[in-house]
């Protein structure tokens, strides 16, 4: 089993228990596909990686070093997933950070099982689930490793649902347990704000700079419910889904594959 990960570059047994991201969830993660040794998007994904760990003033090593582990876990044939886990380090008992301390990197390496071609081509069924987004003032949108109310959302997600959608405390729309939204209006896309909480993910950035290329516009915006169901069109997005469309929230149903045709579109011209 300790051949699907590396901890600190290593091949290893374990990890320090007193590791601060056990205890505390102090540390961020990012998830992403390897393509025959490839790391997909990894330069936009590696951004946010650095962004979040800077917003909570950890130390990410350097892209070399990433790049090395990367190489050395996964094989030069064959499509996996990968995730890094970056903690601040080991610390005694106790909240307060020591002056000196290192930060952990861990890389994981698992299978990879693709979705049934028919949910691309007929879409999914969301719910709306009764776990809110956690607010995280003032981390944000920020992919730290303290992500109980996903678990808790998934673990109530009905078992005829793909997915559901988390609302702040305010009860406007974020994201999905597990996936970004997109919504279509006409030629405008608006992506759900996260000031106070969820991930903004890799896929979602892609889509914001270069919605362009693809024929729209694209702006995040505050959104209800009621917002939400007046869109032309719906998709939801991840690192390893990509995007995916949606048939049926609630009572209401969409029946266009094309936006999510689009954006996989762009997903695979981007590097």
């Amino acid at each position: 089993m300790n051949d699907n990960f590396l901890i600190n570059g290593q091949l290893s047994s374990g990890l320090n228990p007193f590791d601060r991201g056990l205890a505390f969830g102090d540390g961020v993660f990012r998830t992403f596909m390897v393509l025959h040794g490839k790391p997909q998007h990894w330069s936009y994904h590696e951004e946010i990686l650095r962004h979040d760990a800077n917003a909570l003033g950890i130390t990410i090593p350097p892209s070399k070093t990433l790049e090395n582990d990367i190489e050395q876990l996964f094989p030069t044939e064959g499509t996996f997933i990968a995730k890094w886990i970056i903690t601040r380090g080991y610390s005694e008992r106790g909240y307060r950070i020591p002056k000196i301390i290192m930060p952990n990197r861990i890389l994981l390496k698992s299978d990879y099982h693709p979705l049934a071609l028919s949910v691309y081509e007929d879409g999914v069924t969301l719910e709306v689930s009764t776990i809110p987004v956690a607010s995280h003032l003032p981390l944000g949108p920020i992919k730290h490793l303290n992500r109980l109310d996903n678990v808790m959302a998934k673990e109530g997600l009905s078992a005829s649902m793909f997915d559901a959608i988390m609302l702040d405390d305010a009860g406007n729309v974020n994201e999905c347990i597990s996936h970004n939204i997109v919504a279509r209006y006409g030629s405008t896309l608006h992506l759900p704000q996260q000031k106070k909480g969820g991930v903004s993910g890799a896929s979602q950035q892609i889509i914001l700079r270069h919605a362009k290329e693809i024929g729209y516009t694209c702006v995040p915006t505050t959104m209800s419910l009621a917002t939400l169901f007046q869109a032309d069109e719906i998709v939801i997005t991840n690192a390893i889904n990509g995007a995916i469309p949606v048939k049926q929230i609630q009572r209401k149903p969409w029946n266009s594959t094309k936006l999510a045709y689009d954006i996989n579109t762009l997903f695979k011209k981007i590097k």
